[in-house]
């Protein structure tokens, strides 16, 4: 039997369940559907399941107390269908691999059971990492999701879910399936879920070590090439202003003494600037450094530089950190070159984020965090995060996730 009928057979003894349960346990059954209901983002496809497999009704589920009394009135396959939804469990699912139109390749971070599943739809716009919140029903030589949940997460917010639950089970090991059954756990786990959605709809805001927003930031002038070595002259007089290259001076990266986050840091990196054939182009990570040396600039070479054009990027925070379903491709496409200069400034980004102290981390840097075990954990679910991000940028501007990896010694993916 193949998915979609084991589908079709579910949402008939489902809507039979709810009709019996509604009747024999009203009072109990408007309660926990109520309960559901302060949930914005339920869905009937997630809130039915849960009312006949998962809600206790006078200590037991509703798909107990109607095999026991209507049981005679259903077929075998029927009878062996609900057996196999009692022997499921509701967990968080993480997607190992995906088979467009399909099937998922799905691991449960609490049991750590995995299972490939018959998904045609969701095969096709879920990726690789996201957690889905659902059981996962093993019948006829197949296995398939029932109940999903309608929004998945993303790494980081699933394993805090992960991190809630693990805390009110007091086990770090694998779950067995039977505790997950437990009604006050799946509350628990249903109201962290519901808490981590309303955490994504929130952005952060991302700073820079001055505590300016983090907004990549260009700033680009053109220039008579004839007056292009006066013009490296006039650029290396600019105060903290040093050649990447002495030899040949067209690259600068400006410094300032000493660190506003990082007391211990010697010098702060706030710009860079490359004086290209006719084209001087500069890049800061927010606006107030950007502004603070184009004023700089501009008073050391006026005359001699026109034409001023600003221009932003954010490669940290590409995706649209409102919503949490999987984020739809840039519908602007970028010149090759802007697809150039932001895969350079994530790299140059990515090697300092490695000794970079990340509240997500718990202050600690990755390299620091990756000494422990909570802290390997944390940067996995990091730098999932990130592979899902960077797998919808175009490949020239992508960033290469795995170099993390190897610099912090993380296998790909656990």
């Amino acid at each position: 039997m193949t998915a979609s009928p084991l589908h079709a057979l579910d949402n008939h003894l489902v809507s039979a369940m709810l009709e019996y349960g509604g009747k024999k346990f009203a009072e109990e059954f408007l309660d926990e559907a109520e309960a559901l209901d302060s949930h914005p983002e339920m869905t009937m496809q997630f809130a039915a399941p849960w009312l006949v497999y998962h809600a206790s009704m006078r200590g037991r589920p509703v798909v107990d107390w109607f095999l026991e009394e209507r049981g005679w009135s259903l077929s075998s396959g029927e009878r062996d269908w609900l057996s196999a939804q009692r022997k499921s469990w509701l967990s968080v699912w993480e997607v190992r691999a995906v088979e467009p139109g399909l099937a998922l390749t799905l691991r449960d971070l609490l049991t750590f059971e995995e299972r490939r599943v018959h998904e045609v739809s969701a095969s096709r716009t879920l990726q690789e990492h996201y957690a889905l919140l659902g059981r996962v029903v093993d019948a006829d030589g197949a296995s398939v999701i029932c109940g999903m949940h309608p929004i998945p997460l993303r790494p980081r917010s699933a394993a805090s879910v992960i991190e809630r639950v693990r805390k009110v089970l007091r086990r770090k090991t694998a779950v067995s399936p039977e505790r997950l059954r437990d009604p006050r756990i799946l509350w628990r786990m249903l109201d962290a879920w519901s808490d981590e959605i309303d955490h994504a709809r929130t952005p952060p805001r991302l700073q820079n070590t001055d505590g300016d927003e983090l907004l990549l930031t260009e700033d680009r002038w053109i220039f008579d090439p004839a007056m292009r070595s006066e013009l490296l002259t006039r650029m290396a007089s600019i105060d903290g202003a040093h050649a990447e290259e002495p030899d040949d001076p067209q690259v600068f990266t400006f410094l300032r003494a000493g660190n506003r986050m990082h007391k211990e840091w010697d010098t702060t990196v706030v710009g860079r600037a490359e004086l290209g054939d006719g084209v001087l182009r500069v890049e800061t990570n927010s606006i107030a450094r950007a502004d603070a040396l184009r004023e700089r600039i501009e008073k050391v070479c006026a005359g001699r530089i026109r034409q001023h054009i600003r221009s932003h990027s954010d490669p940290v925070a590409l995706l649209d950190r409102k919503s949490t379903s999987p984020p739809a491709p840039v519908s602007r496409r970028r010149t090759p070159e802007e697809n150039a200069m932001v895969r350079e400034m994530k790299d140059r980004h990515y090697a300092a984020w490695l000794n970079d102290p990340i509240p997500a981390l718990d202050g600690k840097t990755p390299r620091e965090a990756a000494r422990t075990k909570s802290g390997r954990e944390k940067l996995d679910a990091l730098l999932k995060d990130l592979e899902i991000t960077e797998a919808h940028e175009p490949e020239s501007a992508r960033f290469n996730v795995r170099r993390l990896r190897e610099a912090l010694g993380l296998a790909r993916g656990k």
